[in-house]
């Protein structure tokens, strides 16, 4: 119940902190033209078309041998796809941090009753960005080293096929759950942080998780629901501006018009962190309660 309660309650404070939908969507505006300039939605075909086609002879049959390569052209288009998704991944992990802190101070202040200042708000984000960026990166690494575990009786499986496709449809649950379990787990770090005010605050994270391994998946879940629901909205917008739009300006109007679906993704997820770190902070209340209730001879 705590997953569905927290969800539920993402929306109320989603609605009840409009306001910071501003910092968001500042957020997903500055990074559209960005992420539009160093990340090309087209290599020209550059592995698509760097196919070899090479030809032998064999007495009156003439043998053609297919390939894939990459030439000189197209190396050097994705190396810099690569550089620019790696200049892209610093600039938006920097104000990620930022924005997520602000929005999620806010979030907090709001909950308790506060008033806030969205300028104060961003001061704030600016402050603390270097502890949300270690955060979210130490986060990011535990996401990967757990769905790397998990995808490890699925690689095995693929080795021993066809036997081994057992162990892939027994793995991919089991990768499912991870990933559901992770995002639910990621979510609580920078609200705890921001509430405790203590970078170590964060990583009680994993303590309120596996003791809640149950509601932190299914959170997780709900989560990836909402953040698909919100997918699927922009898919038709961006489809819709590159038929539109000639040449590159259809990549930049594309990214624009994408920008208020990207921020209210963004304020949800962040929404749904606090929402669902508040849920949790009250479900241990209720379970420390009950222990002081037992020892004192009471069952409810």
């Amino acid at each position: 119940m705590g997953a569905i309660d927290a969800f539920t309650r993402t929306f109320s404070i989603v609605i009840e902190n409009k306001r910071l939908y501003l910092l968001a969507l500042i957020m997903s505006l500055v990074l559209a033209p960005i992420g539009a300039y160093l990340i090309p939605s087209d290599l020209s075909g550059s592995v698509t078309q760097g196919h070899n086609v090479s030809s032998t002879r064999n007495g009156s049959v003439i043998i053609e041998e297919y390939g894939t390569s990459l030439g000189g052209e197209e190396m050097k288009d994705f190396v810099e796809l690569l550089e620019g998704l790696a200049v892209y991944f610093v600039i938006a992990l920097i104000l990620g941090a930022v924005f997520e802190y602000g929005v999620t101070k806010g979030i907090l202040l709001g909950l308790g009753g506060e008033g806030y200042s969205l300028g104060d708000l961003l001061v704030e984000g600016v402050k603390h960005s270097p502890a949300v960026i270690l955060i979210n990166l130490v986060y990011g690494l535990v996401m990967l080293a757990f769905v790397g575990i998990a995808a490890i009786p699925m690689v095995i499986g693929a080795f021993l096929m066809p036997t081994g496709a057992v162990l892939i449809f027994l793995g991919l649950p089991l990768m499912l759950v991870v990933v559901f379990f992770t995002t639910g787990l990621s979510s609580l770090a920078v609200p705890l942080y921001v509430d405790r005010g203590k970078v170590g605050a964060a990583f009680e994270a994993f303590g309120l998780a596996f003791n809640n391994f149950l509601s932190t998946a299914g959170f997780g879940f709900l989560l990836g629901i909402g953040v698909m629901a919100i997918a699927i909205v922009v898919g038709p917008v961006a489809f819709v501006a590159q038929t539109i739009f000639p040449g590159n300006v259809a990549l930049y109007a594309s990214a624009l018009l994408q920008a208020p679906f990207d921020a209210l993704m963004y304020l949800f997820i962040w929404a749904g962190g606090v929402a669902f770190y508040r849920e949790l902070g009250r479900m241990e209340e209720l379970k420390k309660a009950d222990e002081e209730l037992k020892e004192l001879g009471i069952e409810l």
